[in-house]
Protein backbone atom coordinates (compact mmCIF):
# COMPACT_ATOMS: atom_id res chain seq x y z
CA UNK A 1 0.00 0.00 0.00
CA UNK A 2 1.18 3.45 -0.69
CA UNK A 3 0.49 5.92 1.40
CA UNK A 4 -0.29 9.58 -0.14
CA UNK A 5 -1.07 12.75 1.35
CA UNK A 6 -2.92 15.52 -0.22
CA UNK A 7 -2.68 19.11 0.05
CA UNK A 8 -4.04 22.19 -1.68
CA UNK A 9 -7.24 23.19 -3.50
CA UNK A 10 -9.78 20.67 -4.28
CA UNK A 11 -8.38 18.27 -2.09
CA UNK A 12 -11.43 16.47 -1.58
CA UNK A 13 -11.96 15.59 -5.12
CA UNK A 14 -8.47 15.03 -5.17
CA UNK A 15 -8.88 12.19 -2.31
CA UNK A 16 -12.05 10.94 -4.23
CA UNK A 17 -9.92 10.47 -7.40
CA UNK A 18 -6.90 9.00 -5.91
CA UNK A 19 -9.23 6.05 -3.86
CA UNK A 20 -11.35 5.80 -7.28
CA UNK A 21 -7.87 4.78 -8.96
CA UNK A 22 -5.77 2.80 -6.33
CA UNK A 23 -8.86 1.10 -4.63
CA UNK A 24 -7.38 -0.44 -1.53
CA UNK A 25 -3.59 -0.52 -2.83
CA UNK A 26 -3.81 3.61 -1.54
CA UNK A 27 -4.11 5.33 1.82
CA UNK A 28 -5.18 9.25 1.24
CA UNK A 29 -4.29 11.12 4.31
CA UNK A 30 -5.97 14.76 3.52
CA UNK A 31 -4.07 17.55 4.82
CA UNK A 32 -2.48 20.50 4.13
CA UNK A 33 1.29 21.69 2.94
CA UNK A 34 3.50 21.78 6.14
CA UNK A 35 2.05 19.30 7.49
CA UNK A 36 2.31 17.32 4.55
CA UNK A 37 5.92 17.67 4.05
CA UNK A 38 6.50 16.63 7.65
CA UNK A 39 4.74 13.18 6.75
CA UNK A 40 6.67 12.71 4.06
CA UNK A 41 10.40 13.33 5.96
CA UNK A 42 8.24 11.30 8.72
CA UNK A 43 7.88 8.58 6.79
CA UNK A 44 4.08 8.57 7.49
CA UNK A 45 3.65 9.28 3.66
CA UNK A 46 5.39 8.00 0.89
CA UNK A 47 4.23 11.18 -1.67
CA UNK A 48 2.72 14.04 -2.06
CA UNK A 49 -0.11 15.61 -4.51
CA UNK A 50 -1.22 19.12 -4.69
CA UNK A 51 -3.65 21.23 -6.80
CA UNK A 52 -3.64 25.02 -7.25
CA UNK A 53 -4.84 27.39 -9.66
CA UNK A 54 -1.51 27.05 -11.98
CA UNK A 55 0.05 23.86 -10.89
CA UNK A 56 2.90 24.53 -9.87
CA UNK A 57 2.55 27.61 -6.86
CA UNK A 58 0.67 27.18 -4.16
CA UNK A 59 0.29 24.00 -5.14
CA UNK A 60 3.80 22.93 -4.33
CA UNK A 61 6.18 25.87 -3.59
CA UNK A 62 5.93 24.69 0.74
CA UNK A 63 7.29 21.58 -0.24
CA UNK A 64 9.47 22.50 -2.81
CA UNK A 65 11.40 24.67 0.28
CA UNK A 66 10.96 21.86 2.67
CA UNK A 67 11.35 18.38 0.70
CA UNK A 68 13.82 19.91 -2.49
CA UNK A 69 13.10 20.89 -5.88
CA UNK A 70 14.64 17.89 -6.67
CA UNK A 71 12.07 15.96 -5.01
CA UNK A 72 9.24 17.98 -6.42
CA UNK A 73 7.48 18.32 -9.93
CA UNK A 74 4.34 19.92 -11.61
CA UNK A 75 3.18 17.59 -13.87
CA UNK A 76 0.20 19.90 -15.68
CA UNK A 77 -0.01 23.40 -15.09
CA UNK A 78 -2.85 25.63 -16.42
CA UNK A 79 -4.30 24.49 -19.70
CA UNK A 80 -2.06 21.48 -20.07
CA UNK A 81 -3.33 17.51 -19.41
CA UNK A 82 -0.95 15.34 -17.79
CA UNK A 83 1.20 13.40 -20.04
CA UNK A 84 1.92 9.44 -19.09
CA UNK A 85 5.34 9.27 -20.49
CA UNK A 86 6.35 12.60 -18.60
CA UNK A 87 5.03 11.25 -15.26
CA UNK A 88 6.27 8.06 -15.59
CA UNK A 89 10.18 9.92 -16.20
CA UNK A 90 9.71 11.87 -12.86
CA UNK A 91 8.64 8.88 -11.05
CA UNK A 92 11.74 7.01 -11.90
CA UNK A 93 14.08 10.24 -11.34
CA UNK A 94 12.82 9.62 -7.73
CA UNK A 95 10.16 12.39 -7.24
CA UNK A 96 7.75 12.42 -4.64
CA UNK A 97 5.47 15.39 -4.94
CA UNK A 98 3.26 16.16 -7.92
CA UNK A 99 1.78 19.62 -8.42
CA UNK A 100 -1.19 20.02 -10.92
CA UNK A 101 -3.74 22.33 -11.90
CA UNK A 102 -6.89 21.65 -10.39
CA UNK A 103 -8.71 21.33 -13.71
CA UNK A 104 -5.78 18.10 -14.26
CA UNK A 105 -6.81 16.23 -11.37
CA UNK A 106 -9.30 14.07 -12.72
CA UNK A 107 -7.16 12.74 -15.26
CA UNK A 108 -3.52 13.40 -13.58
CA UNK A 109 -4.57 11.73 -10.67
CA UNK A 110 -5.38 8.57 -11.59
CA UNK A 111 -3.08 8.48 -14.06
CA UNK A 112 -0.46 9.28 -11.43
CA UNK A 113 -1.65 6.13 -8.83
CA UNK A 114 -1.33 4.02 -11.49
CA UNK A 115 2.05 4.80 -12.30
CA UNK A 116 3.20 5.00 -9.05
CA UNK A 117 1.54 1.25 -8.14
CA UNK A 118 3.01 -0.04 -11.33
CA UNK A 119 6.34 1.10 -10.57
CA UNK A 120 6.51 0.02 -6.55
Amino acid sequence: MIKIAVGGLNKNEMERAIKAAGGDKVQVIVTNDMAGAKMLKSGEADYYFGACNSGGGAAISILIGMIGFSKCVTIAKNGQQPKKEEIEKHVKAGKIVFGMAIEAIDIGAPMLVDILLNNK
